[in-house]
């Protein structure tokens, strides 16, 4: 099993050429995906198509201060 580390550095290495192939290698190119981090085929393929610096599942939460008027 990968560490999450080299899962990151597998995908910004894969991501490239995967956006820039067609169709029929798209699907070869995730089967190896797949096979190398073990990530489903779905989230894997959605993982691919981010643009880069892009993360899922992550957001950025701001906190703003709370105005009360009495």
């Amino acid at each position: 099993m990968l560490t999450m580390r080299y899962r990151k550095a597998v995908t910004t290495e894969v991501q490239d050429r995967y956006k820039k192939s067609t169709k029929k290698k798209k699907g070869t190119i995730l089967n190896e995906f797949i096979a190398t981090t073990g990530y489903n085929r779905t989230y894997a393929a959605r993982i691919l198509s981010l643009a880069e610096g892009k993360v899922i599942g992550y957001k950025q939460i701001r906190w703003q201060k709370q105005n009360f008027s009495f």
